[in-house]
């Protein structure tokens, strides 16, 4: 918040004396959110009105004269107040540095006063279409300003959804938040921009005899997008401002400015698809600060006039929903909508043909509750159902660097069009690739194999492996899921021992997951890997050999377990000691996810024999790797048999990774990983320490942006509570935030979204999963 000046009316009286000559009424002082203004009576008759602006705010004055000045000079615009001599250099009464200047008085009432008709609504938007078309050329040096009211910057208001108490009222304000996050934002800097009124509120009208005669205060312009002005007007344009609510027919009220408006300004079809988007976010701008002013200042009014109207028309808006809005718009303004896409089927004629053309055990996410999704675009952290409705996506670990990254996209695309063959013939995007993958890892990890996905990394590392040991049983993790080839279902306890699973093939041994929180031995990861004599043991009682311990560095499936500490360094010792090679599967946590570094097992001290990567690696693009040693890849078939994988290492597939590789680094997303992550646990363990809302939390866990929140009936007995954590992902999902559940018990709420997740992303996050706890309590 800035400081508003503090100006007695005996002062104003004083300075406004320096523009007139002789005695003056006492000045009235006139509604302000962080200005001071006073209504200036002359001898003569003259009204004019002094303006001592918010004390941090006091240079961006020359914006304003410059904006009033261009704008008396041109007959086509808006009448606007006329500047009245220089301005004053002051300090006010608390001694603090400011300025004071005066303009005319335009006579009329406010629009707050009027009672708009629809005439008057169009007048209004003709009124900022031309006003737009005046200052289209205009330029300042001032005019680029980092501001509160700035339209085009609204996503500060995640820092302030706490504010809100009532969940009802924060789910407003949060949607309205996203969509602006996900649908807008990203659009910006193709609208047409230029500096703009900011500020046609109720108090900035003056009406006459039923038309609108004057536009004045430009104390929020500012360099933005041009259909920010609009938006800007419709947010009062849509309440009824004296019983503080929305207008019976909010959209065809705004359909009316917007008439009036596209017939000075034409709007582009950008625009028309933002303006629903960019609304609400100017109400809820609104709404959190009056509610944020409204604690610093309870004794100003003005700063929360219109706090109930706003919140009516964010309902009212809500109700309608953008398609029917945006549908009334256009038809007042002569447009036609963007057509649906020929021949695209519905959700349910999706869902239908599904059930008829694929495979019964393909899952559905939200389908038990009733919500699956039809997603047509991704971008970022977001993806967008079929009414390019945007979703916070938090549990997309493949699309690594964002849905869509431009250059991944680019880098695929352009070589596609290229050249795509395979590794029988040279080329040098296989070969660069291979080089900045191993560049980012620790000798002696420095041959690489390139296929398709992570199973198929793990089936070679299997092979690998046993050819290089000559034994045959491998160890695993409890929990632990690793492919989906049989051998590799029939190596993963989290899908043998599940319903349809055959259990336990006897080369397969099991050890216990390290879980500090529910595991045996807490946070003893010696005391876990001592499991693996047994293991050993075990393979030699049957007449064979471990050949590989298979372990994620972080545990996935087994509910984003981070291991009881010491676990993987005792438990490569051992491996090794009893003639096995230590397979770290990083196919969820490589690439930086854990934030700490570009892998998972760097933490632990630890080197691995075999890397095995997938699922981030091509951001989508199926890619999967694998690392090792030049020893154990000379072993593969005795050293004599070829290895050979179709589309494995295609000129397309390297340049995609390459560029993946190249976007983690120049985007820092390394480190944005480790800080938002970090903000995110942080956020989460505050929820747990709460009396009420942390009851059913049991822990909070991870490293970077791989995060479990363990939800417990009871904190003392640890006993899963998984109908709630459903019941959580649901509540979410219905408010557009896309989470799942893991773990043996599926009571553990995963979170590893898209490590470009920023500040912004993380706080709808936290606020959407504070009320989700408060709508499941029991």
């Amino acid at each position: 918040m800035h400081s508003r000046p503090q100006i007695s009316p005996e002062r104003a009286a004083q300075l406004a004396a320096e523009w007139f000559e002789g005695q003056l009424d006492a000045p009235a002082e006139l509604d302000s959110y962080a200005d001071r203004n006073f209504l200036v009576r002359a001898p003569d008759g003259t009204k004019a009105v002094l303006k001592v602006p918010n004390v941090e705010l006091a240079e961006d004055i020359d914006l304003q004269i410059a904006i009033l000045k261009w704008l008396e000079a041109r007959p086509s615009a808006p009448l606007v107040p006329r500047v009245l001599g220089p301005t004053r250099t002051i300090e006010d009464d608390a001694g603090r540095p400011t300025r004071a200047w005066m303009v005319g008085w335009i006579e009329g009432e406010l629009w707050f006063d009027a009672s708009p008709t629809p005439a008057l609504r169009e007048e209004l938007g003709a009124a900022l279409g031309q006003l737009a078309r005046d200052l289209e050329d205009f330029r300042h040096p001032g005019m680029e300003r980092h501001f509160a009211w700035n339209l085009a910057e609204a996503n500060w208001i995640a820092e302030e959804l706490h504010r809100f108490e009532d969940p009802a009222r924060a789910e407003l304000v949060c949607d309205a938040l996203m969509q602006f996050q996900g649908r807008v934002l990203p659009r910006l800097a193709e609208l047409p921009t230029q500096v703009i009124h900011g500020d046609a509120n109720d108090k900035n009208l003056a009406v006459a005899e039923g038309r609108l005669v004057g536009v004045f205060d430009f104390g929020d312009a500012c360099w933005c997008p041009a259909v920010c002005d609009l938006a800007i007007a419709l947010a009062y344009a849509a309440m009824d401002l004296r019983l503080g609510c929305a207008l019976p027919e909010v959209a065809a009220a705004c359909a009316q400015v917007c008439a009036g408006y596209h017939g000075r300004r034409p709007l582009t079809a950008l625009e028309l698809d933002l303006l629903y988007d960019l609304l609400r976010a100017r109400l809820a701008v609104s709404v959190t600060s009056s509610t944020r002013a409204r604690e610093a200042e309870p004794d100003n009014a003005y700063v929360s006039a219109s706090e109930q109207g706003a919140w009516s028309v964010l309902e009212a808006l809500g109700a309608v929903g953008r398609r029917a809005f945006t549908a009334t718009v256009a038809e007042a303004c002569g447009l036609a909508l963007a057509p649906r896409v020929p021949g695209a089927r519905t959700g349910d004629e999706l869902l239908a043909a599904r059930r008829r053309r694929l495979g019964p055990s393909l899952s559905l996410s939200y389908a038990s509750s009733g919500m699956p999704l039809y997603i047509r675009r991704g971008e970022g952290s977001w993806l967008f159902d079929e009414h390019d409705q945007a979703f916070l996506d938090c549990v997309n670990n493949v699309c690594h660097v964002g849905h869509c990254h431009p250059r991944v996209v680019e880098a695929g695309a352009a070589q596609m069009a290229r050249l795509n063959t395979n590794t029988r013939y040279l080329h040098e995007g296989l070969v660069d690739y291979a080089e900045a993958l191993c560049a980012t890892l620790p000798a002696p990890l420095e041959v690489v194999y390139l296929v398709n996905s992570g199973s198929e990394a793990n089936e070679l590392a299997l092979r690998l492996a046993r050819d290089y040991t000559g034994g045959f049983d491998v160890a695993v993790l409890d929990a632990a899921y690793h492919g989906n080839t049989g051998n590799l279902v029939d190596m993963s306890p989290y899908k043998f021992d599940a319903p349809g699973g055959r259990g336990r093939r006897e080369w397969v041994h099991v050890l216990p997951t390290p879980d500090p929180y529910r595991g045996a031995h807490g946070d003893d990861g010696p005391a876990y890997a001592a499991a693996l004599d047994a293991a050993d043991a075990a393979a030699r009682g049957r007449g064979s050999r471990l050949a590989a311990l298979f372990c994620e560095s972080v545990l996935g499936c087994a509910g984003q377990v981070v291991p009881a500490s010491g676990f993987l360094a005792a438990a490569y010792a051992r491996a090794r000691a009893a003639g096995a090679v230590c397979i770290a599967d990083e196919v969820q946590v490589g690439f930086g996810r854990v934030g700490d570094g570009m892998w998972a097992f760097e933490a632990e001290g630890v080197v691995p024999d075999i890397l095995t990567l997938g699922k981030p690696i091509g951001n989508g693009h199926p890619l999967g790797a694998v690392v090792t040693t030049r020893a154990i890849a000379e072993a593969l078939g005795g050293g004599r048999m070829e290895f050979f994988c179709t589309f494995g290492g295609n000129p397309v597939s390297a340049a995609v990774g390459a560029a993946v590789l190249a976007v983690i680094e120049d985007e820092g997303l390394v480190a944005n990983a480790r800080d938002t992550g970090s903000w995110l646990r942080g956020a989460f363990e505050q929820l747990a320490a709460d009396p009420v809302l942390g009851r059913g939390i049991g822990e909070v866990r991870g490293r970077g942006l791989f995060i479990g929140v363990e939800l417990v009936e009871d904190r003392s007995t640890k006993r899963p509570d998984a109908a709630r954590a459903s019941a959580i992902v649901a509540h979410a999902r219905a408010r557009g935030v896309l989470l799942s559940t893991d773990g043996p018990a599926r009571n553990v709420i995963k979170i590893k979204p898209p490590i470009c997740f920023a500040d912004v992303e993380a706080r709808i996050l936290a606020s959407t999963l504070a009320r989700a706890l408060s709508a499941t309590m029991r």
